[in-house]
């Protein structure tokens, strides 16, 4: 058997002191609060990745600016291992008639106070943690990523 984590991308953004996250049910049970997040799809990069994710996920337009962080991080409930991408950027478009990719309930902007207070229902410990480093100031530039597509 090959082991291979999972890549996965997700976007801290800030906006007038909110953060835009989404309200998801992952395996259909429970809503969940997270990043506009996703895998890293076949022949893509991983800025595009993220910016396609976003858009997919709240029907914002998005341009990373910087790398915030890479996590590794096997999860408790599946045992599989992701390195999770995580940028900050900004806004470019919004288009409210988009449809949401299935099990997105909503994208909607929150407070740091309203994500603190909503801990217990955060996909994971890194909603948090994401926002703890874009917050602490952590940014890489993006010529750090290579892409050979």
């Amino acid at each position: 058997m090959i082991w291979k984590p999972n890549v996965t991308v997700a976007a801290v953004i800030e906006q007038n002191g909110k953060y835009l996250l989404v309200e998801e049910i992952p395996r259909g049970i429970e809503i969940k609060l997270n990043q506009p997040a996703g895998h890293l799809e076949p022949e893509e990069s991983i800025l595009q990745a993220c910016s396609r994710e976003v858009l997919e996920e709240t029907g914002h337009s998005f341009l990373p600016e910087v790398l915030t962080g890479i996590y590794h991080w096997t999860s408790d409930s599946n045992g599989t291992t992701y390195l999770r991408f995580t940028f900050s950027g900004r806004i470019t478009g919004f288009d409210p008639a988009r449809k949401l990719d299935t099990g997105i309930v909503r994208a909607s902007w929150f407070s740091l106070d309203e994500i603190r207070e909503k801990q217990a229902i955060h996909r994971t410990h890194l909603v948090m943690q994401c926002i703890e480093d874009y917050l602490a100031g952590n940014s890489y530039p993006l010529d750090i990523l290579k892409y050979y597509g």
